[in-house]
């Protein structure tokens, strides 16, 4: 363990490991591009998703007696509820991720309030658990928008990146971050002729990013962090790419020490230790900038 380590993990445990799925169909895709459903060819990729690549990472996961986070827009669980329910049966946590895709920084407070709850309402009604987890569908965090997240009855986030252990928002909403090179999007997306979106690169060699995966593992193992692989299932769930997932969580069941777990089990134990969040932590930086010049 690296000198550096400090936060205080489980009994036994050094690191966490989560895995969290983000099942979109194509919500995603289209918020950005509105015209993505009149391209047959690009737009099967996600739909190729949900038929295929859903059930090979969940075939994955039970493989290896693995328990996952998903995050799913409310859209999405309410055109997939038999999905839902099998996750939730299977032992899987739901989490939000959003309703329609929309952006939380281009919504007035009443609409994003609604749009959090009914996404919340959504995924609750479906697959009968207390759903507290929340992850942002796109776009910039709006100042003080933790406190309409925790309002709406969430009480962790899976969004931003300033730190690479759990940390509290001042009002007490727990923070789980995530990092893009642990993300199998940036990967493996932009491999379309011609490219979608435009102008981005094409595929690379599944060994590289499987390596990359790997020694960010290794390292947040080192440093005692909390490492989050975001898979996608158009992305990770075809044939040869699900291989990469086996292999992931086969190096990580190789260590004792690595508390392999869900989002929410991980903020409920952060939740626990009431740890308080530094001055110098990234989150307090902003407000603290604010009042310095006497900004509202």
């Amino acid at each position: 363990m690296s000198t550096l380590q400090q936060y205080p993990w489980p009994t036994g445990k050094t690191c966490a490991v989560v895995i969290a799925v983000v099942f979109d169909d194509g919500v995603d895709a289209v918020a950005l591009a509105p015209d993505l459903p009149t391209r047959s060819k690009s737009y099967s990729v996600w739909q190729y998703g949900a038929r295929r690549g859903v059930e090979r990472i969940r075939h994955m996961l039970q493989q290896h007696q693995t328990a996952a986070t998903w995050f799913v827009p409310g859209r999405v669980a309410a055109s997939h509820p038999d999905t839902i329910r099998t996750l939730a049966a299977e032992g899987h946590e739901l989490a939000s991720h959003g309703m329609h895709g929309e952006r939380y920084d281009s919504l007035d407070v009443a609409a994003a309030q609604a749009a959090l709850s009914d996404s919340r309402t959504m995924l609750m009604r479906l697959s009968g658990q207390e759903v507290l987890g929340f992850r942002m569908p796109q776009g910039r965090w709006p100042r003080r928008f933790e406190q309409l997240i925790h309002h709406a009855g969430y009480q962790y986030s899976a969004t931003l990146n300033g730190d690479d252990v759990p940390y509290s928002h001042t009002n007490g909403l727990v923070e789980i971050p995530v990092h893009v090179e642990l993300d199998d999007r940036p990967a493996f997306q932009f491999n379309f002729t011609p490219a979608f979106p435009p102008g981005h690169s094409r595929m690379p060699d599944y060994e590289g990013v499987l390596a990359s995966w790997l020694w960010e593992f290794d390292a947040y193992r080192q440093y005692g962090s909390c490492c989050v692989l975001q898979i996608h299932p158009e992305w990770v769930g075809t044939p040869g790419r699900i291989s990469m997932l086996d292999a992931f969580l086969t190096a990580v069941k190789r260590h004792d020490d690595v508390w392999l777990t869900t989002a929410g089990a991980v903020a409920a134990w952060h939740r626990s230790l009431q740890l308080q969040v530094p001055d110098t932590h990234p989150i307090a930086v902003y407000e603290a900038y604010r009042q310095e010049r006497g900004l509202a």
